[in-house]
């Protein structure tokens, strides 16, 4: 259901789309948050990180800037740009493409697409919150795999 409601979101916007270069799922990891904001020192520390049911996909605009769209816990489909974020290409490979995702004041995120040296594909994603408007600070690394990267769309 999330999946047609995400492609039937992008097909409504399909004019300001070049590209559909990545779609990934389910990522899971690690977060650390500490002790500041709405986290007490009972709350800090490590925890198992995961978001089931989650997508992630990238675009690549027509004006050839990126946009990463994703569904999140809240199962709200949600584009970075349009979230505010500024999106910059990192590095560009054969099997390895990554954007530095920055919500000023806020967040640094990085994804990383790749194909693995087996031949799988998934994602890496890297999130540092923290600044005086962000409630819960949080550092977290999380991967999940991908169903497609299409690596000659970058």
């Amino acid at each position: 259901m999330r999946l047609a409601l995400l492609a039937i979101t992008l097909l409504m916007n399909t004019s300001g789309f070049a590209a559909d270069i990545a779609s990934c799922s389910d990522p899971e990891g690690y977060a650390y948050f500490p002790e500041t904001g709405l986290v007490g020192k009972e709350g800090s520390g490590w925890s198992a990180d995961r978001i089931s049911g989650g997508i992630v996909k990238l675009v690549k605009l027509s004006d050839g800037e990126y946009d990463v769209l994703f569904v999140d816990a809240t199962k709200d489909i949600i584009s970075a740009r349009g979230d505010g974020a500024t999106i910059l290409p990192l590095n560009v490979g054969e099997s390895a493409f990554s954007v530095l995702v920055v919500y000023p004041g806020k967040t640094a995120e990085v994804f990383t697409f790749l194909r693995t040296t087996s031949g799988g594909l998934e994602f890496l994603h890297v999130t540092s919150r923290a600044g005086d408007e962000v409630p819960i600070a949080k550092a977290g690394v999380m991967r999940g795999p991908c169903s497609y990267i299409h690596f000659g769309e970058l």
